[in-house]
């Protein structure tokens, strides 16, 4: 391809009706328009990349505008819909009234979330005078990273528990953390979040990484907390590396906490009703999201172990289950 020249794919499927344009081939996503025929790619910075027109025979020979303005959730790419914004909402008010809500939630005797807490993210992605989008306040948290609410020495303690080596090696994100008070200490609230069924799939559920040693130290870490839990609760055990990946390394994280001495609360928080997402099997109810996560943590977790204060050398563990109907309409 010459200097100057831009390669640009056209799809035309005669029986669906439909046409893709595409001019740009980074990582991206597709995002509505006003007109409900036409979908805008974008790459995960926002620039437009193409188009797909379904109903093709409906503007055949028409000329059609279409704006695409960029909201808020367009900021967050592959996740705009789902649990992601809904964490986002969730905390995108009052320090007051976040706190009230958290603790709301927690509903559990002598924890609270106070307005002089912190936690992450902060809220939406906030539109700046010049157009552009500030996304740091829907960041998520890495327990290891500058700007987590713990200490300088537990996050390089946990970091160099998890990982051995790489360049910029990632430990899991957190969809909420928020420091708390439980039982008169200085606690941490862990929050996995999810909006429908297939969130928790475990065929497909394993670590991702690609260093050999990394992912020789993270099995040797969900091991550690594997015996630390079976001792904490004289019961079984399966957390592992290569399968049920998430539910393991929650517990593990949650489990290293505790075991150097900050008390944790971890929380399996389901959105219910999150009707932005078709075609998806929606939690309706509480007792919908509680069947889906103990059976997708059967045999793999303690089912036993939820809303039970578990004791990890003299620290507080609290494993717990709830469900929150967090409006979003995009």
């Amino acid at each position: 391809m010459k200097e100057n020249e831009k390669k640009i794919q056209i799809w035309l499927d005669e029986e669906g009706n439909a046409l893709t344009v595409t001019w740009g081939f980074q990582p991206g996503y597709y995002s509505d328009s006003d007109d409900d025929r036409i979908m805008v790619r974008l790459d995960m910075a926002g620039n437009v990349q193409g188009f797909q027109v379904d109903d093709l025979n409906s503007i055949r020979n028409k000329s059609v505008g279409v704006k695409h303005t960029m909201e808020w959730w367009d900021q967050l790419g592959k996740d705009k819909r789902g649990s992601r914004p809904r964490c986002n909402l969730l905390v995108d008010d009052s320090k007051e009234e976040v706190a009230r809500r958290l603790t709301e939630l927690i509903d559990m005797p002598n924890i609270e979330v106070c307005a002089n807490d912190t936690w992450l993210p902060l809220g939406k992605p906030v539109k700046l005078p010049n157009g552009k989008w500030d996304k740091s306040p829907a960041s998520e948290a890495e327990l290891d990273k500058e700007g987590s609410p713990l200490p300088g020495d537990i996050r390089i303690k946990l970091r160099k528990w998890w990982l051995a080596t790489g360049r910029n090696p990632r430990t899991p994100n957190w969809d909420i953390v928020s420091t708390c008070s439980i039982n008169g200490e200085m606690g941490l609230l862990l929050v996995e979040a999810k909006a429908h069924a297939a969130e928790l799939a475990p065929r497909s559920d394993r670590c991702g990484s690609s260093n050999d040693e990394n992912r020789a130290k993270i099995a040797k870490a969900i091991s550690q907390a594997n015996t630390g839990l079976h001792i904490a609760t004289e019961a079984q055990w399966n957390l592992s590396r290569d399968h049920h990946y998430q539910i393991s390394n929650r517990f593990s994280w949650a489990w290293k906490l505790a075991s150097l001495g900050v008390p944790v609360v971890l929380m399996y928080l389901g959105f219910l009703n999150a009707q932005d997402l078709t075609g998806k099997t929606l939690f309706q109810s509480w007792d919908d999201w509680e069947r889906c996560v103990k059976e997708y943590g059967k045999n793999v977790v303690d089912n036993g172990c939820w809303d039970q204060l578990l004791n990890i050398d003299g620290t507080p563990m609290l494993p717990i289950i709830r469900s929150y109907e967090q409006p979003f309409d995009p």
